[in-house]
């Protein structure tokens, strides 16, 4: 067992404590099997089949910023995020998400890491379907921490070779379709410890406008303490909870995504996808998988949200939570 893997913990809630198991307690091994063997159930392969992809939602959402120059104002972004794809199963929901954000003909596509569960045996398969996806300004990824169970500098070899331009740890400026320039930053899995802020964020000029691309939420608030600024970050992992139950909320959290669990939030400018794929058993309740599309907007002089907002695509406002952030449930879905 690796270092790395070693590092990787699951959070359970009971009764109000949090237990970690991580990965050098054998408890994770028992409990990782008997959820493998759950998620082969034939009614939990036909649910994936059949029933998953019908659930997915596609999310629009408009995001304001006081940063967004009128050059910048209106870029599409399409985001997919944690796959999640295992040998053997159903992949009829990455061939709806991609065909959902075909249709959007967004400027650019990112992907946010995840793309396998664990191995990267059978990978041929959803990189053909990822293979389709195109849009003026590119397609960009970023690796996640499940990536590096299969292979990390591997995976991110295949996606280069359909044309998905990997962002390790660096920026690249690109020319929105309104004439605004904007550098794209990507970071490595932060739950492995491999990302590098300041040597993405650092070259940047203080003025110009970040999109952050990181897989973990969390990496928020490492920006924050490293008195680091993005204007706006994308980012999955949590999958919006997976499994989000009445009263209790998410009991099973990942290390790095227990605070921006899913949607828009504002302090920090974050939005966290629900994700494409599950782990298992490979079941969601009260999270739906998603494929986003974020459009930029520049806020009104003498807007209320001016100092600092992101508002939804249906709203004009945003309800509020003890911290300040959006709350968390999902926007409606626009198809």
């Amino acid at each position: 067992m690796s270092d790395e893997s070693a590092r990787e913990a699951l959070h359970i809630t009971i009764g109000g404590r949090q237990i970690a198991i991580t990965a050098r307690n054998p408890l994770k091994a028992l409990f990782g099997e008997a959820l493998h063997l759950l998620g082969r159930l034939p009614l939990i392969t036909l649910h994936s089949r059949y029933i998953a992809p019908r659930s997915l939602h596609l999310e629009t959402v408009r995001v304001g910023l006081p940063t967004v120059m009128p050059e910048l104002a209106g870029l599409r972004v399409g985001f997919i995020t944690d796959i999640h794809h295992e040998p053997g199963r159903p992949i009829a929901l990455l061939e709806r998400a991609i065909r959902l954000l075909r249709e959007e003909s967004p400027d650019l596509i990112l992907l946010g890491g995840d793309y396998v569960n664990s191995v990267a045996r059978d990978f041929d398969c959803p990189l053909a379907l990822l293979a389709r996806l195109r849009a003026p300004l590119g397609v960009y990824g970023v690796l996640g921490n499940h990536d590096y169970w299969a292979g990390g500098d591997y995976l991110a070899a295949r996606l280069a070779s359909i044309g998905v331009t990997m962002l390790r740890n660096e920026a690249r400026r690109l020319r929105a379709p309104g004439g605004g320039h904007f550098w794209l930053v990507g970071v490595d899995s932060a739950v492995r410890r491999h990302d590098d802020l300041e040597g993405a964020l650092v070259p940047i000029p203080a003025d110009d406008f970040r999109l952050l691309l990181a897989h973990e939420p969390e990496v928020a608030d490492m920006v924050m303490r490293r008195g680091l600024r993005v204007d706006l970050q994308l980012s999955g992992h949590s999958h919006g909870g997976q499994v989000v139950l009445p009263r209790i909320g998410a009991p099973m959290l990942p290390r790095l995504g227990r605070r921006y669990i899913r949607g828009l939030y504002t302090t920090p400018p974050i939005y966290t996808s629900r994700g494409l794929g599950a782990v298992p058993p490979y079941l969601r309740f009260n999270s739906p998988p998603e494929v986003t599309v974020i459009t930029l907007a520049a806020l009104p002089k003498g807007h209320p949200e001016e100092r600092g907002a992101a508002l939804p695509a249906n709203a004009g406002h945003i309800d509020r939570g003890a911290n300040g952030v959006s709350d968390d449930r999902p926007f409606p879905t626009q198809r």
